[in-house]
């Protein structure tokens, strides 16, 4: 199996923000209304990005909100069934 990627370190800290701020600043000027999805990226940025962001824009991570949403169905759907 051929390997996938490139070899060298990811990009870290303020480097790593500011491509992030780029692409937003990009997609909120051609689509101002655009709901943002942070998809699968690391936990440590996770709560970073949603913190940074979600005063800015609608955006929503699926790593946090959705994690979130599930266990709260799953409560819901439990209490409802115990009456």
């Amino acid at each position: 199996m051929q390997d996938l990627g490139l070899r060298q370190p990811r990009i870290e800290g303020e480097e790593y923000l500011s491509i992030i701020d780029e692409f937003i600043e990009a997609v909120l000027t051609r689509w101002p209304k655009a709901i943002v999805q942070f998809e699968d990226f690391q936990m440590k940025w996770a709560f970073k990005t949603l913190k940074r962001y979600q005063e800015r824009f609608c955006m929503f991570n699926d790593d946090v909100k959705v994690t979130a949403g599930v266990a709260l169905a799953g409560l819901l759907g439990t209490v409802r069934e115990q009456g």
